[in-house]
């Protein structure tokens, strides 16, 4: 399974270069990148906010879609990432968004499947009741979406809650209040508001009719060509 990680190449994932596994321990090595999380920069970071603009946000959303995309639609075997989260997206010098940490959901403990709580659906609960595999590309893109309310909000999604507060907002369109209140709004809302409402259809559909990753990556490009007029 690490071997075909390993053969994952794309501009916004950060590859597998090594694995290593020893008794008790097991080791996967990825390329270094010298920048922080994702999380780092919406929730810890004091300057967060200003360094992390309308236009940034929109181009990491859409960086995540992408290598989402490759992971799901364009590698053979296909692979499902298992916990889209900002602590699992590493942002680059140039605030590019690459996803790491994806495929191993196999080598997580009980205790360590404590982490996803929140950014994974009802749904995958639900089958690892019954000892099956919860992890699906379905279950990546809810986690995508509660990726992409953080990014508007700047909320952190604490035990799980985002979700709930967020969905009457985007539904009673109240966007200015569930926009980042740390950032300026821009002049031209309909880039925000098409992003909210993406976020949205991942979260509060069930996987049946939840949108797929490269119907997500084609709205999302085309929001790129926007004018947010900040």
């Amino acid at each position: 399974m690490v071997r075909s990680l390993a053969l994952a190449q794309h501009p916004h994932i950060v590859p597998v270069i090594g694995f290593s596994e020893a008794p008790g321990e097991r080791i996967i090595l990825m390329e270094y990148v010298g920048t922080m999380s994702l999380e780092f920069y919406l929730h810890q970071h004091v300057d967060g906010p200003s360094i992390l603009g309308w236009t940034r946000r929109l181009n990491i959303a859409a960086g995540v879609a992408r290598g989402l995309e490759y992971l799901h639609e364009r590698m053979a075997p296909q692979v499902v990432h298992g916990c889209i989260k900002p602590s699992n997206i590493l942002v680059d010098v140039k605030f590019n968004a690459r996803v790491c940490d994806f495929g191993l959901s196999f080598l997580a403990s009980g205790q360590e499947k404590v982490g996803i709580v929140g950014y994974v659906d009802e749904e995958y609960w639900e089958k690892e009741r019954k000892g099956g595999i919860g992890a699906c590309k379905e279950s990546d893109v809810y986690g995508f979406g509660v990726v992409v309310l953080e990014l508007l909000s700047g909320r952190s999604n604490e035990e799980g809650l985002l979700v709930q507060w967020a969905l009457p907002l985007v539904r009673e369109t109240k966007f200015s209040e569930l926009l980042e209140p740390r950032l300026t709004l821009p002049s031209n809302m309909k880039p925000l508001i098409r992003l909210a409402k993406v976020a949205s259809a991942c979260v509060g559909n069930s996987r049946k009719t939840r949108p797929k990753i490269s119907e997500i990556v084609e709205i999302l490009d085309s929001l790129l060509d926007t004018d947010l007029c900040l």
